[in-house]
């Protein structure tokens, strides 16, 4: 699991990932263009600030991180929600950067979160992936996702507009 110390790299992740969604060959796979300025100062106060909440209280984040020869070349989270209410559930995101794809390392990160998520009692995962991005879609209906709806046209990225399907996990 990643912690503080491992922001800055993580961030240098984020940057990279982000600079390769709808480039090259790639779908789009977030909610933002690959020219928008990465919010770094955001994304550090986030996580700094999840990481050290309890997984009973709003806005908790765990994320764990996909290292290659030192670097940080993928990460899946887990976010809580808002509320209390919700807080059995949790929101999944997932990134992987070109070159460590295909090795089997996103399925082999999914595995040990969803491990994780039943050892530390939460009931279910969710996710929202776009519908154009088959293989990520295939790998989580592969784990046992189920699709549960489909939002039309809930992202325009780069004048095209992004269905967004939401997947969820009973554990």
């Amino acid at each position: 699991m990643l912690g503080a110390a491992d922001l800055q790299a993580l961030c240098a992740h984020f940057r990279r990932g982000a600079a390769e969604s709808g480039r090259d060959g790639d779908v789009i796979f977030r909610p933002r263009s690959a020219d928008e300025p990465f919010e770094e100062a955001a994304t550090v106060a986030r996580h700094r600030g999840g990481w050290t909440r309890r997984l009973d209280e709003p806005h908790w984040i765990r994320t764990w991180g996909l290292v290659l020869d030192g670097v940080i070349h993928g990460h899946v989270d887990l976010q809580g929600g808002e509320l209390p209410a919700e807080l059995h559930r949790a929101t999944l995101g997932i990134g992987i950067e070109r070159a460590a794809r295909g090795r089997g390392f996103g399925r082999e990160m999914m595995g040990s979160t969803i491990a994780w998520a039943r050892e530390h009692g939460l009931a279910w995962i969710d996710l929202g992936v776009f519908a154009l991005n088959k293989p990520a879609r295939a790998l989580y209906l592969s784990l046992g996702f189920v699709e549960v709806g489909t939002t039309r046209d809930r992202f325009r990225v780069d004048n095209q507009q992004i269905d967004d399907v939401a997947m969820t996990l009973a554990l």
